[in-house]
């Protein structure tokens, strides 16, 4: 047998060999289809949002309401307390009330959370929407096309900062909320409606139950955030705020009423 013979022969036995192992090392697999182009996955993100159910907060129409800026020394930059409850249709509520488990009831009027320093709720006209409670987890029952406004009533004898979220965003800037923002201050007893989303400004939009697709939070890039209202609580830093007070009143007994004259 030459030499060239041999090597095509021998050639002949590795390919033979290759694809009996290969066909012996289990199943095959194709390979992975080439990764979608950026515009095909938000055109899919796009429909998917649109065929999402139940409600979202939108904007609604705008008008001018002014706020009096105010002053608070917190005594943390870490809030005393943190909370929140869920919103949605009364077929998404009845739902989520009935994944979380446990026994459902239907309750009228506000209701207390962060440890009780605050009473809240959803009204419209001033009247409260509805809520399910299970599983210690508070659903407010909405209705598509209403505006509303979230009550808060300040139940402790100390004042408070209470930064309000809406689908995650901070109701007073209608940027995305974290706990180095400011909120609302509220004095001891004090009740307060929150009217809309404002911008840092004296405009502010309605709070309007929607489709999340319309919502402020979708537009924003945060759908998932979507049925959620936020309440971080901040106690005033009661010997600061004296010491403060104290060091202005010792400002103003040094001030002169004629300072050309001297």
């Amino acid at each position: 047998m030459s030499t060239s013979t041999f090597l095509r022969l021998f050639v002949s036995l590795v390919v033979i060999s290759s694809l009996l192992l290969s066909s012996c090392s289990g199943p095959q697999y194709a390979p992975p289809p080439p990764p979608a182009s950026a515009s095909a996955y938000t055109k899919r993100s796009a429909e998917s949002l649109q065929d999402r159910p139940g409600l979202g907060t939108q904007a609604g129409h705008e008008y001018v309401s002014e706020i009096q800026p105010s002053r608070l020394i917190r005594k943390s930059s870490v809030p005393d307390a943190v909370d929140s409850f869920h919103y949605n249709d009364a077929a998404g509520a009845e739902t989520m009330a009935g994944i979380l488990g446990g026994s459902k009831t239907k309750h009228d009027g506000l209701f207390a959370v962060a440890g009780d320093r605050l009473k809240v709720g959803l009204v419209s006209y001033g009247d409260p929407y509805p809520h399910l409670e299970a599983a210690g987890r508070r659903i407010v029952i909405g209705q598509a096309g209403d505006d509303y406004r979230v009550r808060l009533e300040n139940r402790s004898k100390k004042r408070i900062e209470v930064i309000v979220t809406i689908d995650g965003l901070n109701s007073l800037t209608s940027t995305k909320a974290g706990y180095s923002q400011r909120g609302y201050i509220l004095e001891p007893k004090q009740t307060y409606d929150v009217l809309g989303f404002r911008n840092g400004g004296s405009k502010v939009r309605t709070f309007r139950f929607g489709r999340v697709a319309d919502s402020v939070a979708a537009a924003k890039g945060g759908a998932g955030n979507v049925g959620v209202i936020g309440l971080a609580v901040f106690e005033e830093d009661e010997a600061k705020a004296k010491a403060a007070l104290q060091h202005e009143q010792f400002v103003r007994e040094n001030a002169s009423a004629f300072p050309g004259s001297r």
